[in-house]
């Protein structure tokens, strides 16, 4: 009987752990060179590339790398209308680093977490956290399925094997290359840097062709899947409550000053909650269960900075913008009907934190506490019949829209709660 002989198996199995090895050590000298999604940082990691990430398919992990990679001081907090209407890198910030780690589809659980995070890993002075309406009386998230479960901000999570995957991964040995190929690309005519700045900030790849269709398609059916939904009992869910008090506690015990910002949505697209016979169009659980959990914080911790409410969800005028013709490309506050351009974000900005602003600009926004609640709800209720006077044309619009929606059945289709997705 012949003898074995596994001297030619062991080289095998050598060369084959050999290949294997140098594959594993391509990726991650690779990976960690460019640092495609902020979280492989080296003393060789090449910040050229930092214009040039492509963390849009992967945002959670790609905010959670820029939430710690340098000591910001302001930082901004919420779902897409936060992402996309906040600018860190304006010249009133006056050289302080700010940052902007709101998330598409973000809801509550989601932005506690980030900003517990961010407190714990940098000198944070301000927040400001946008919450968006219908989140507090509504108990769903999408927080399993966004990419937040799988990334730094998840502190339940595996980290070795996470920082493994992040490091030697082929998803980021994917993005280190697309990072690579806009770098590449940077003197192409025409070129685009890719959506997100070093600072967090959805800056590019915004507009959207004829806008007009898209609130159609899009922001009135949301609305109408919003009321039907809050046909049934509505109430402030205990685990949102729970969520707020953590946002208010994390900043009094780091002594952070908190704004919390109620983000806008186009007219039309409010007056669809009155219109359709929501139960509760003004939102006021929202607003009352967030006006009383910021005074019940604010009497506290009377030594810390004290948390403020802006509310610019209404019918001022820069929320009353016309719906652009079919011609018409772009509108100058707004993206759509639910996603306010960052000309928009910079006057909510200015009011919030006390620059100067002109024109329609000056009185943007309702400074929300528990004792003018009943003052503000009235109002609103007064602006959506002042609308239908004043702008006939964007209600009869609107009508026209839900009717054509009741009939064609978009409206009944299943949607997740919390913030429309952008």
């Amino acid at each position: 009987m012949p003898v074995l002989r596994p001297k030619p198996f062991r080289n095998f199995n050598r060369a084959i752990l050999g290949i294997s090895g140098g594959i594993l050590m391509t990726f991650t000298a690779f990976n960690t060179w460019i640092n495609p999604l902020w979280v492989t940082k080296t003393p060789w990691t090449d910040e050229k590339f930092a214009e040039y990430r492509p963390i849009y398919r992967q945002q959670r992990t790609g905010k959670a790398g820029i939430a710690r990679s340098m000591p910001w001081k302001i930082g901004f907090f919420g779902s897409s209308r936060v992402d996309i209407a906040f600018d860190p890198m304006l010249p009133q910030w006056q050289g302080k680093p700010a940052v902007n780690l709101a998330v598409s589809a973000g809801t509550l659980p989601e932005t506690a977490g980030i900003l517990r995070y961010t407190v714990e890993h940098c000198p944070l002075e301000t927040a400001i956290v946008g919450i968006d309406l219908g989140d507090i009386s509504g108990s769903g998230s999408g927080i399993k399925t966004t990419g937040y479960m799988e990334s730094p901000f998840n502190p339940k999570g595996e980290k070795i094997e996470r920082e493994l995957r992040y490091v030697a991964g082929v998803s980021t040995f994917v993005s280190s290359v697309k990072t690579l190929t806009y770098w590449g690309d940077r003197h192409k005519e025409n070129f685009v840097l890719p959506e997100y700045t070093p600072q967090g900030h959805r800056l590019r790849h915004q507009d959207k062709p004829k806008v007009a269709e898209g609130i159609r398609r899009d922001a009135i059916p949301h609305a109408m899947r919003g009321t039907r939904r809050r046909q049934k009992a509505i109430a402030a869910n205990e685990g949102k409550i729970h969520l707020v008090r953590q946002i208010l506690e994390d900043c009094k015990q780091h002594q952070v000053a908190l704004k919390i910002a109620i983000p806008p949505n186009l007219a039309v697209y409010i007056s669809v909650y009155y219109y359709s016979g929501d139960p509760d169009p003004t939102f006021s659980i929202d607003r009352s269960t967030l006006a009383r959990l910021v005074a019940e914080s604010n009497a506290a911790h009377p030594d810390a900075p004290p948390a403020e409410i802006w509310d610019f969800n209404d019918y001022h005028p820069l929320n009353c913008e016309p719906i652009p013709t079919p011609d018409k490309a772009r509108m100058h506050w707004w993206l759509d009907g639910t996603h306010a351009r960052k000309a928009l974000g910079d006057v909510m900005l200015a009011r919030m934190m006390g620059w100067p602003t002109e024109g329609p600009a000056a009185d943007y926004g309702f400074k929300l506490t528990e004792t003018n609640l009943p003052e503000r709800l009235a109002s609103l209720k007064a602006g959506y019949e002042k609308f239908q006077v004043e702008h006939p044309d964007q209600f009869k619009w609107m009508v026209d829209a839900i009717e054509h929606d009741k009939k064609s059945g978009t409206a009944a289709e299943k949607e997740p709660e919390g913030a429309q997705e952008f």
